[in-house]
């Protein structure tokens, strides 16, 4: 049995926010995994605990906030996280953001227990040295640093200085039959499409870095030609005004709509026509996939994983990253032809059922875990590198 030795072991996940994204999506998938493989779970949060908790609820799984201040490191925060974790019997420390990781390190340390790091992506890292030497030097005291694609992986050692050793590939996946059944109508209804009517959509935080503003720009030149185009923003971020400002300015106030995060996302898949990933910067999003396994059509930048995953033309379309007019383009062409809207979308399944399935993500966590919390897994080959 993949993990086993899980039974009756104590694992905290410690991230900064409890919201809608891809490190927090993880954090519940892996919680919820290990309560199946017999072990407790625990999640701390060290600035704020949003939405998105009724899974882990679902489970009776304690999710926490040990409230941090605003500074390089606050102390007070820092004993308090030691003392939760001590008192809850933890066992191993698993961060998901290097700011929670400047924290699970010393109470790691403090209680003589092994800390794991997945790093998600890396935009805040590429042009700042200081972030880079934080990371080199946390990175000592982790047993682990777990990334979600090889290319992080890479730039990991190369730029960061993390020792090889260290390093293991574990790439996100999604549960497929969440994805398999459309279940869009619905959907289609709340954003007011109308019978042969079109819907472009991004599913993502409204942030500089995931390239928004890059996918409205390329909207208004679209919609002009085509009128039957509808655009859909579903995520948060600090972008919103700004973009609802500028789609009202451009005389797009009908056609573009702002759902904000939530949490029926196999339903917003299965209502979009076509998913874009403007996408600046990425690891490996879990957006991408669980578009791919919906069955959607995929325009996204070429930046991170993405080109390992979509193969362009055939999988999808991939498209210079900040380029509005190239955005443009590939709309246009997706949204004026159905068959090949059909073509890369059964093609972006395929990929993700061979190669990015859930369990596999799940199983190579359990494994590594085991690992760790084992005598018998120290210094010894797994699957998981």
């Amino acid at each position: 049995m993949v993990g086993a030795g899980l039974s009756g072991r104590r694992v905290a996940q410690v991230i900064l926010n409890m919201t809608y994204g891809g490190g927090e999506r993880l954090v519940q998938e892996l919680a919820v995994d290990l309560e199946d493989a017999g072990a407790r779970s625990l999640v701390v949060c060290l600035d704020s605990i949003q939405a998105n908790t009724a899974p882990l609820e679902a489970r009776g799984i304690e999710i926490t906030l040990v409230k941090r201040r605003q500074m390089a490191l606050d102390a007070v925060a820092l004993a308090r996280l030691t003392v939760l974790l001590r008192k809850r019997g933890t066992q191993l420390v698993h961060a998901h953001d290097l700011a929670s990781l400047a924290y699970a390190v010393p109470a790691g340390l403090v209680l003589g227990i092994p800390v794991l790091f997945t790093e998600h992506s890396r935009h805040y890292l590429d042009a700042r040295l200081r972030r880079r030497l934080e990371k080199r030097l946390l990175c000592l005291g982790v047993r682990r640093l777990v990334e979600v694609s090889p290319e992080l992986a890479g730039a990991s050692v190369a730029r960061d200085g993390v020792s090889p050793r260290r390093v293991a590939v574990i790439e996100n996946g999604v549960d497929l039959t969440a994805f398999a059944g459309g279940g869009g109508e619905l959907f289609r209804r709340e954003c007011g499409l109308n019978e042969g009517q079109l819907l472009v959509g991004m599913v993502g935080r409204l942030e500089d870095i995931k390239g928004p503003q890059v996918l409205l720009e390329a909207f208004v030149r679209v919609a002009g030609n085509m009128p039957q185009a509808r655009l859909v923003f579903v995520g948060d971020g600090s972008l919103r005004r700004e973009l609802e400002a500028k789609a009202v300015a451009r005389g797009l106030g009908g056609k573009v709509r702002f759902t904000g995060a939530r949490p029926d996302i196999p339903q917003v898949m299965g209502g979009l026509d076509v998913l874009v990933l403007p996408s600046l910067s990425e690891g490996l999003p879990f957006a991408l996939l669980e578009g791919m396994a919906a069955g959607r059509a995929v325009a996204a930048s070429a930046v991170g994983r993405i080109p390992g995953i979509v193969q362009d033309g055939e999988s999808g379309m991939l498209l210079p990253a900040g380029d509005a007019g190239a955005l443009a383009g590939a709309l246009a062409g997706l949204l004026a032809d159905a068959d090949l809207r059909q073509r890369l979308g059964r093609a972006a399944r395929l990929v993700v059922a061979a190669r990015y399935d859930r369990r596999h993500m799940l199983d190579a966590y359990r494994e590594m875990y085991a690992s760790v919390l084992s005598r018998e897994g120290q210094g010894r080959e797994a699957t998981w590198k």
